[in-house]
């Protein structure tokens, strides 16, 4: 039987997908009869994810998640829909179809949270209380700190990010629009915050590199990358090797900026140069010194934090909330430090790891088994090693698959690969495998 090329890279995946994923974490855990209301805040991956493995192991259970969107998107999509790769509709699929058996969705958005008396509170049905909350409601992502531009207004100007829907399909408009131009000034930044998939704004830069080269006007155009740090990327291996690879395609680095505002209809950026790394805001009338960059392409990141009715709670103390108000958690429990019938998974945990798909699908387990534990008047046991893996896109067809874990030690899924070098196997992986593997395994804590 002859297979076309399509069909031949979807079994290449799948044979990659089992290679790396060789058996779901913890699948030898009993069923527990223990009983007990579950609300868990947010229905995207860290939500339901987390929903799929309590409802596979407790035998009586009370699980509701509240989740305002009816439409689930694939975020790491983004991407790949700003490359050309994915159309929007591929990604997204109906919330209420990815709702684990048994889970109860409320279709509602939490306006605060009252830990101290086991409730949250509703937009529109009021109070609900709980036993055991899960906090995973990802992180929200404000376009508003960043002065002149909006979510809407993505796309005028020549100002793009892909870290919205829209966004990530105007920015693909707009970068296959390029190689028309007889000349361009081509910025991306990334941002001070930690910030969910923090490999997007590099392989963004290197993705629009790439199609200039391949439709032979890469002379054309001078390509800047502004980073918020002095080292495009952690742990050392991945950051050199992506240094090495930005050098060689003369995209110039500039670290210890950060993008302040965008003028959409002069085209131009203004960035602050600072005197060392920061993850918080500049303090008010601070004198750092202003860098106007006028552009005709810019991609950029938005600052990001924890929702509001997260970050303005009683589960993060004041002092936190500056720097994100992200949730204080243990970082191998995922169980918090205050309130011991509460956990935090995904983008809003207050952990140093990187707020990846990756990350929640090695979380998810853990924190299932550890609530479970609560639940049974047992201590939480189970432990996150940190994993998460970033898939760097260095050009169309390759992508260099960098796998982490706590204190940048490097946690390789096929170790005898050197995982600083970018393969065509991995790209076959990221295009064709993960997004099957997102939602018919990983959303159905299969693994």
């Amino acid at each position: 039987m002859k297979l076309s090329r399509r069909t031949f890279l979807k079994l290449s995946a799948a044979g990659l997908v089992g290679a790396v994923v060789i058996e779901r974490a913890h699948d030898t855990w009993s069923e527990s009869s223990v009983r007990g209301k579950i609300v868990i805040i947010g229905g995207g991956a860290a939500g339901i994810t987390m929903a799929a493995h309590l409802a596979d192991r407790l035998r009586h259970d009370d699980i509701t998640i509240i989740e305002p969107e009816s439409m689930h998107r694939y975020q790491p999509g983004y991407t790949l829909i700003a490359a050309g790769i994915f159309q929007p509709s591929e990604i997204e699929r109906p919330t209420a179809a990815l709702m684990p058996t048994g889970v109860k969705w409320l279709k509602d958005r939490v306006v605060a949270l009252e830990p101290d008396r086991n409730r949250v509170i509703t937009a529109a049905n009021g109070p609900v209380g709980y036993d055991f909350l899960v906090v995973a409601p990802g992180c929200q992502v404000d376009f508003n700190l960043v002065e002149g531009i909006t979510a809407a207004s993505l796309g005028s100007g020549g100002a793009h990010s892909i870290y919205d829907f829209v966004g990530a399909q105007r920015c693909g408009e707009a970068m296959r629009k390029l190689p028309a131009m007889k000349e361009g000034r081509l910025v991306f930044t990334d941002t001070y915050t930690k910030m969910k998939c923090g490999g997007a704004p590099k392989k963004i830069a290197l993705l629009t590199e790439d199609l200039l080269r391949r439709n032979g006007v890469r002379e054309r155009f001078v390509c800047t990358y502004f980073n918020n740090d002095t080292v495009l990327m952690k742990p050392k291996p991945f950051g050199d090797r992506l240094e090495a690879i930005y050098a060689a395609r003369a995209i110039e680095l500039r670290p210890l900026h950060r993008l302040a505002s965008i003028d959409p209809v002069a085209r131009k950026a203004v960035f602050h140069r600072l005197p060392k790394a920061s993850s918080t805001p500049l303090p008010a009338g601070h004198t750092f010194e202003a860098v106007t960059m006028e552009y005709d392409f810019l991609h950029f990141v938005p600052p990001m934090a924890a929702p509001d009715f997260v970050r303005d709670s009683p589960l993060v103390p004041t002092e936190q909330r500056l720097a994100g108000g992200w949730v204080p958690v243990d970082k191998g429990t995922l169980v918090h430090a205050r309130y011991q019938n509460v956990i935090a998974l995904g983008d809003v945990a207050g952990i140093p790891a990187s707020k990846t798909g990756a990350a929640i699908r090695m979380q998810a387990p853990v924190a299932a088994a550890n609530l479970i534990s609560l639940m049974e008047g047992r201590e939480p046991g189970v432990i996150y090693n940190g994993y998460s893996a970033c898939p760097i896109i260095t050009e169309y067809g390759k992508l260099m698959m960098c796998e982490f874990g706590y204190d940048e030690k490097l946690l390789p899924t096929i170790p005898f690969l050197d995982p600083a070098i970018e393969r065509g196997m991995w790209w076959t992986l990221k295009v064709h495998g993960l997004m099957p593997m997102y939602y018919h395994g990983m959303l159905k804590g299969r693994m």
